[in-house]
């Protein structure tokens, strides 16, 4: 004998093939003994599931117990308009947190709202689903839950479209579905839309009517200014009392020189003429005084020479001041229009495909069922030949059904 053993009791790797043959050919022969009957449930249940898909494609979609589902689509594109200013505004009227900024934002908010209670509700009676899918008896959630498991709503953040779809057994309810969820959607964001645009309205409006109310105040103090002195700048006050102060002293010179030449001619002190033109005189010297000191009377003014550069100061800040308001009017009534315009006329999306009736169904794949079934035949044949071996074998040994009737502790 060599030392590897003897030709007839191989070890090693032979003998571990020769076992493993073995091992496959004992399980061969079983299912060689059990093949009428493995082959029968696999005809049976090849059988069966055709019989079965043709006779789900024969009875009509309502009554089938596996009829052909529909799927209709319609493709948004969301507008930007939904989260300039009034996201936030829009998501706390619902109790929601705002999310995050950024390209996903409008994408968040559209899914937020398609997602919400009070929006499945309104689709769920504008479409009558309660009679359609006979849901008397269903509570809300569950109702909701119908809807949800039905609709696909998908966003990409790059293109920020929508695409919003909805299956069912008939393409027409399927693709009315569709429709009513786009109507409510867009009639949503008019309704959220619009409070929020009516804000903003109502915020421009209430601060254009302050700046006009204080465009109003300074127009009245200037207006006062004007008319207290009669004129409309400084400066022409500054210039009518220059020329009213040159006359005066013009006068007062040629008063003067009459009042030297007749006392030269009279020797009388008390001359009428004489005290008549130093009267004259004085009269003119106080008005001059009156004049560059400043007096006021009856329904106008006249200011004080040294008074003049601070009333011209103050006129030119008024005036300053009259057009800044004036520019700031001038851009919130630009702000207000655009803002009206906008609300009027924006859309919160732009529909890029309507639903329309699909012309094919997307499941289910009968062929498919037919192969899985007839594999599952088969599986189930194989398990049900090892099975009904195994109790033969345990009831031909009496040893193995004694441990059976009495198993050791």
């Amino acid at each position: 004998m060599s030392e590897y053993g003897s030709p007839d009791q191989p070890s090693g790797p032979k003998r571990q093939e020769r076992t493993l043959v073995e091992g496959m050919l004992y399980y061969l022969g079983i299912l060689l003994r059990y093949r009428a009957l493995i082959i029968s449930f696999t005809v049976l249940a090849a059988v069966g599931s055709v019989t079965f898909s043709i006779i789900s494609l024969w009875l009509p979609p309502e009554r089938s117990p596996l009829p052909n589902r529909y799927q209709a689509q319609a493709t948004l594109l969301l507008g930007e308009d939904i989260t300039q200013g009034g996201m936030e505004a829009i998501l706390e009227s619902l109790g929601m947190s705002a999310p995050g900024r950024g390209a996903a934002a409008p994408g968040r908010l559209a899914l937020q709202v398609l997602y919400s209670r009070s929006f499945l509700d309104n689709i769920i009676e504008r479409n009558n689903m309660v009679e359609y899918y006979q849901m008397h008896e269903a509570n809300r959630t569950r109702r909701r839950q119908v809807v949800t498991a039905n609709a696909g709503f998908n966003y990409n953040a790059p293109t920020g479209i929508l695409a919003i779809t909805y299956e069912d057994i008939s393409p027409e309810y399927a693709r009315d579905v569709v429709d009513s969820i786009v109507a409510e959607l867009g009639e949503w964001f008019r309704e959220r839309g619009g409070l929020t645009r009516g804000r903003t309205l109502e915020s421009l409006e209430e601060t254009l009517a302050e700046v006009e109310r204080e465009v109003a105040s300074i127009e009245s103090e200037i207006r006062a200014f004007q008319q207290r002195y009669g004129v409309l700048t400084v400066e022409e006050i500054a210039g009518a009392q220059a020329a009213i102060i040159r006359e005066l002293e013009a006068e007062l010179v040629a008063l003067e020189r009459s009042i030297r030449t007749y006392a030269q001619r009279t020797r009388i002190e008390n001359d009428p003429e004489l005290i008549r033109l130093r009267s004259e005189r004085d009269t003119v010297v106080t008005l001059i005084a009156q004049i560059e000191g400043g007096y006021s009377g009856g329904d106008r003014s006249m200011p004080a020479r040294s008074e003049l550069p601070e009333l011209a100061l103050r006129l030119r800040r008024l005036q300053a001041d009259l057009a800044i308001q004036q520019r700031i009017r001038t851009s919130l009534q630009e702000q207000y229009e655009i803002a009206r315009l906008s609300a009027e006329n924006r859309p919160a999306f732009t529909i890029l495909e309507a639903a329309e009736i699909p012309d094919e169904k997307i499941g289910p794949s009968r062929g498919q069922l037919c192969i899985i079934a007839t594999f599952g035949g088969f599986a189930a044949a194989v398990a049900l030949a090892f099975a009904h071996y195994t109790i033969k074998t345990i009831a031909a040994n009496p040893k193995l059904m004694s441990m059976v009737k009495r198993p050791r502790s």
